[in-house]
């Protein structure tokens, strides 16, 4: 083999060495490209698998607060509802009780206005406009005949005393006292009606269950047009316990 010959080899097997290195490198870059998709796609696969796992733990979650701000807003709502209703049930029976009030009051206004007609009593209008005030601010109102017998008392008279008015009509107020009563504020009563004057005292009385209270009274004669004695009047307030 001459010269020539072993430098054409020496190229061919130079080419072929560097054809077959090229190759290499085509192959290690498409391996590679292929690697790295295959690495791509197990990622995709591997996220997409995460996400199915994840999905539901972030919806839960979504639905958990979800469900947390509904039954907030529920809860809230229930309480404004209850709230509200509360105040329209107290609304309610603040009217009933009102309602109530000024039937008893009208009823025990329209009976005295009656029974003044009917005993033709001898009012100024300053005086009948201090009897229905008396009653409309559910003062108690005693009337007697002029033997001191309780004639009519208004609806009021119940709470203050205990005693129902159908209970204690034909009775005397002293049916009221008891063993702790002033007898110095009795005499002073007494000897004010024996002249037929009115009078205004505190007086310790007894509730029918028996226990006592003080009520601030006012008595006064009643007079006929004919200007004679028929009646007296006893405009009772509740003051206080007088149990210790």
């Amino acid at each position: 083999m001459n010269e020539k010959s072993t430098q054409e080899g020496w190229v061919l097997l130079r080419l072929a060495l560097q054809t077959n290195q090229l190759q290499e490198v085509k192959d290690n870059e498409t391996a590679e490209k292929q690697a790295k998709s295959r690495l791509n796609e197990r990622h995709q696969r591997e996220m997409a698998q995460i996400s199915l796992f994840l999905q539901p733990i972030g919806w839960t979650k979504a639905i958990a607060r979800y469900s947390a701000q509904q039954a907030e807003r529920l809860f809230l709502h229930k309480t404004r509802r209850a709230a509200i209703l509360l105040r329209q049930r107290k609304e309610v029976t603040d009217l009933e009780q009102w309602i109530n009030q000024q039937r008893e009051q009208s009823t025990d206004i329209a009976l005295f206005n009656q029974l003044q007609a009917l005993f033709s009593w001898s009012l100024t209008t300053q005086q009948r406009q201090s009897y229905h005030q008396a009653l409309s601010q559910s003062d108690t109102l005693i009337i007697t005949d002029a033997q001191k017998l309780i004639l009519w008392t208004s609806q009021s008279f119940l709470s203050l005393t205990g005693h129902r008015p159908s209970e204690v009509v034909g009775q005397s107020p002293q049916m009221l006292q008891g063993p702790a009563t002033d007898e110095a504020v009795l005499g002073y009563i007494r000897d004010q009606l024996r002249r037929v004057q009115p009078v205004e005292v505190e007086l310790l009385n007894y509730h029918k269950g028996g226990t006592s209270y003080v009520c601030h009274m006012r008595i006064e004669p009643l007079y006929s047009r004919q200007g004679a004695l028929t009646h007296y009047s006893s405009v009772e307030r509740y003051v206080m316990s007088a149990d210790s």
